[in-house]
């Protein structure tokens, strides 16, 4: 009984053959010329030893397709696994210039692509570079007027404070490869460059949003012992443009009601009961980011400030913010806006006042996809 038993499950039910181990792909299968410095020897400074170590065993390895659905299904096509690495790199900065954030989730993906997006240099120096998303898009001086305006011959930048907010200094204007000269003498690759070095966002807005409690007055029929305490809640939204121009808010409506409208075509009075009515309160400003500090080059200054001027309540005042460009978490970088010093500066009297900052909070990015990236964006400054 035992023996037909065994027949009929190796008839029926026959064993699974040993799937075979995939060998490691050839970097340059198509054995074609290669027309790109192959990338693989990039070094990996700045990472964890042992995520640097990880990433290294990630070099020998291939893209892998999809499983078969059976056991004897064919092999299903993968024609990206086959693709030699000069194109797939090619691949990958066309991917990263149109959104840098799916570049980077695409080391999810599988081993290789983790690899090539962790150490490809040469995409990495495209986008840092660049005016997508890099430093070519800053402003290390200012570039316009408070009001917009472009800067006249007579124009001296406006005013600026120095960083013990006493005597005005004005920056020495660098030349624009300067950040080419940062690697790797202050930053080892230009992947540490980008997401290490100071920079501001332009897919998105920044938010603080401020709670705090205060006594409120008992009425004096009130029966009762207790004061009531009143919650007060308001929002700070600041957007930045490409052409140095930035909008600033200070406003009690919440972001869904706020976010879709910072736009500079939404800047005016006259809302009266439209959605955009919270925006009647919107200023305009300038922008720019102290630096760049350069080692051994004079004329260069600390990084890590943003210094933004707005237009005051009444034509007679201007506003000034020193804020920081900081790091909120471990993963994430440059999302984070912290107060240095807020003043009032008035041009009849020529005198400085300070805002007392006791409650006000830091500011966090948040991305809008509406916002987009193109010069042609209804929010920027023609």
């Amino acid at each position: 009984m035992t023996i037909v038993h065994e027949k009929y499950k190796a008839k029926h039910f026959p064993p699974k053959p040993p799937h075979p181990k995939p060998k490691p792909q050839d970097p340059n299968p198509s054995n074609a010329p290669v027309t790109v410095p192959n990338t693989a020897h990039h070094s990996l400074q700045g990472l964890q030893p042992t995520l640097q170590s990880m990433i290294e065993e990630f070099s020998t390895l291939s893209i892998l397709g999809e499983e078969p659905p059976t056991d004897i299904s064919p092999p299903l096509p993968c024609p990206i696994a086959t693709t030699p690495e000069e194109i797939l790199v090619e691949i990958l900065e066309h991917v990263a210039l149109q959104d840098v954030a799916s570049f980077a989730r695409l080391s999810q993906v599988c081993r290789r692509l983790a690899y090539l997006v962790t150490t490809e240099e040469r995409v990495w120096k495209r986008i840092a570079l660049g005016h997508e998303y890099g430093f070519a898009a800053m402003h290390y001086t200012w570039s316009c007027q408070v009001d917009g305006k472009l800067l006249g011959d007579d124009d001296q930048g406006g005013y600026i404070l120095g960083p013990d907010f006493e005597d005005p200094i004005v920056p020495t204007p660098l030349p624009q490869n300067v950040t080419s000269l940062l690697v790797p003498s202050t930053y080892p690759t230009y992947r540490t460059l980008f997401r290490r070095r100071p920079r501001v966002r332009f897919n998105g807005c920044y938010i603080s949003t401020v709670n705090y409690t205060r006594p409120g007055a008992s009425s004096p029929t009130s029966i009762t012992w207790n004061s009531p305490i009143h919650i007060v809640t308001y929002y700070r939204y600041l957007r930045f443009l490409r052409d140095g121009t930035c909008i600033s808010l200070l406003t009690t409506s919440e972001p869904a009601d706020v976010v879709p409208y910072l736009y500079v075509e939404h800047m005016h009075k006259n809302h009266h009961n439209l959605p955009s009515a919270p925006m009647k309160d919107a200023l305009l400003g300038r922008w720019r980011l102290t630096g760049p500090e350069i080692p051994g080059v004079e004329g260069s200054e600390k990084e890590g400030t943003l210094e933004i001027e707005t237009a005051g309540a009444t034509p007679k005042y201007m506003y000034k913010m020193y804020l920081s460009v900081g790091i909120p978490g471990r993963a994430a970088r440059n999302n984070k806006l912290g107060w240095q010093g807020y003043w009032s500066y008035n041009r009849l009297t020529d005198d400085w006042g300070e805002f007392g900052l006791k409650n006000d909070r830091p500011f966090y990015w948040s991305r809008v996809k509406s916002y987009g990236l193109s010069w042609e964006e209804s929010g920027m400054k023609c």
